[in-house]
């Protein structure tokens, strides 16, 4: 037996998914986050080797190719390729990799990724022809799991001291980071240090609480909704016609499930778009990386 491996290093977690030659998933495994913008080299190496000894355990099998895609830095992939016995590897845009998730092979339309990050691409006709955002937490990142959760964060920390509206993202905050006090977050954050993929775990709560009717926790939803949708607006501007109809692929955890957040950015996007298709995944991202290497190493056969 001979199969591909993809390998997927998100901000929050790195999947490793295995296929025959034929496409069939035979295993898939998870490990932890790995973009070197916001872990070290070590702890990237070792979610690459949790998710990949976790998928290929028990599979004794020739690897003809590797896919990858890796938020952030470029990562080294040397030891991965000896590793697997040096087969040849292809590399994956990550917004190609989303669109490829939705279940098309031949890209055409926008990839829009609201996951820890957020990055926006345009292809037409199979060539990825404009990107936007994918700037990272501190330059951009907006209607990432990362803004939104800052944002429920710091309405929290308003209302605690009376400057804001209150919410139930109070209770939310003092529950997810363990604290009893709000004011614990100041030396936690500055001190001891919050990781980026545990704060953009609470963007989790601030969803909750739109769910419960809170308020503020909907508006903070809807706000970051719209802006993400105004990005994409500006990446699709001058490549699509206002009236023309094509695909919009919604990947990434903020999309996940019928939310507030997709229902805003759907509506304001559909605004200068009415003709636009949303699709969500119908695979994991490690699997889309694999398809997209098996495709390209079909391509490359004599």
């Amino acid at each position: 037996m001979r199969v591909i491996v993809g390998l997927e290093g998100g901000g929050t977690k790195t999947g490793c998914a295995v296929l025959d030659e034929g496409g069939k998933v035979l295993a898939y495994a998870e490990g932890g986050p790995a973009n070197l913008n916001f872990v070290s080299e070590a702890v990237q190496r070792k979610s690459f080797e949790k998710a990949l000894e976790g998928a290929l355990q028990g599979i004794e099998a020739t690897v003809l190719a590797l896919g990858y895609t890796v938020a952030g830095t470029r990562a080294n992939w040397e030891w991965l390729l000896q590793r697997l016995g040096n087969p040849p590897a292809f590399p994956v845009e990550e917004t190609r990799m989303a669109f490829v998730s939705t279940g098309r092979m031949y890209a055409h339309g926008l990839a829009v990724v609201a996951g820890t990050g957020s990055v926006i691409s345009v292809f037409v006709h199979d060539e990825l022809v404009r990107t936007v955002g994918g700037w990272g937490a501190l330059l951009g990142d907006e209607g990432s799991a990362y803004d939104v959760a800052l944002h429920g964060l710091r309405a929290a920390v308003r209302a605690w001291d009376g400057r804001g509206f209150p919410t139930k993202l109070v209770g939310a905050a003092r529950a997810y980071f363990g604290v009893q006090d709000l004011q614990e977050l100041i030396p936690l954050f500055y001190q001891k240090g919050v990781s980026r993929h545990q704060l953009a775990g609470f963007a989790r709560k601030v969803i909750q609480a739109a769910k419960q009717r809170d308020m503020v926790a909907q508006h903070i939803l809807i706000a970051r909704a719209e802006w993400l949708a105004r990005d994409a607006i500006a990446c699709a501007r001058g490549l699509f016609d206002p009236h023309e109809a094509f695909m919009v692929a919604l990947t990434g955890g903020m999309f996940r499930g019928r939310t507030l957040f997709r229902a805003a950015f759907e509506r304001r996007f559909s605004r200068s778009y009415p003709h636009a298709r949303f699709r969500t995944p119908r695979m994991k991202p490690a699997v889309a990386v694999a398809r997209i290497a098996l495709r390209r190493y079909k391509q490359s056969e004599p």
